[in-house]
């Protein structure tokens, strides 16, 4: 949404075929006629497949089957995207926790990689694995976002730092979303982060995201309120 409220024509691609979520996440579980899978194997035309999200003119969302519905052929996802991907400013593929199907990397529909990874240790762990596993399979370009930062632990030091993150993943930073339990309530809801007040620090986070993809240099916390002073942004970085 943050590309698409910039005039960016922007995709959202559900790959998820074990666990469809997206669509709840957009409020839009109700106009889900055809997906991901239809297209594939030709059930239904691409175009009668997407759904236009309230909010821009510019999002579109492509659902993942409900039913899972077997596992596809990098010839075929290839074959049923290759060209009509380019209709768009941004494609974002949006996959499993674990690790990509590879049929998907065979594709070649994406070049580059944005690998989440919350405030644990096992996620932080789990997001340097996914790396590798990324660049032995030719994705070279990879960005880190920090789900779930936990600020007052990082402060007080019971959680890492960011600068140590970077450390143990070895992936460049493209940004920092806070952990807010009202942000889980809100897609539960269908609801994205900058329809609610109470967002406010997310909905900057996920701007500034969206600004550095697009190559565009934001500071940090750009945004935020309550960074109150340099020494507790100099504590949230840590040190290498």
């Amino acid at each position: 949404m943050a590309f698409a409220r910039r005039g960016r024509k922007t995709l959202l691609v559900d790959c998820d075929f074990e666990m469809r979520c997206l669509d709840l996440m957009l409020g839009v579980e109700n106009e889900v006629l055809y997906d991901l899978y239809d297209v594939v194997k030709g059930r239904a035309a691409f175009c009668k497949a997407l759904i236009r999200c309230e909010g821009s003119p510019e999002l579109y969302f492509l659902a993942a089957p409900y039913h899972g519905g077997g596992e596809l052929e990098a010839s075929e996802l290839a074959a049923a995207f290759g060209t009509v991907f380019y209709e768009f400013d941004y494609v974002i593929l949006d996959t499993p926790g674990t690790l990509v199907s590879p049929a998907l990397l065979d594709s070649g529909l994406a070049d580059s990689a944005v690998i989440v990874a919350s405030h644990q240790p096992s996620s932080i762990r789990a997001a340097d694995m996914t790396g590798e596993y990324l660049q032995a399979n030719r994705i070279s370009e990879q960005r880190l976002l920090i789900n779930s930062f936990d600020f007052e632990g990082a402060l007080k030091g019971s959680r890492p730092g960011i600068n140590e993150i970077i450390d143990k993943t070895c992936i460049q930073l493209c940004g920092i979303v806070p952990a807010e339990r009202e942000l889980m309530l809100s897609a539960e809801r269908g609801e994205l982060a900058y329809q609610s007040p109470k967002l406010a620090n997310c909905a900057a986070a996920f701007d500034n995201i969206a600004c550095r993809l697009m190559g565009r240099y934001v500071p940090l916390f750009s945004g935020f309120t309550g960074m109150r002073t340099k020494r507790q942004i100099r504590t949230l970085l840590g040190r290498i």
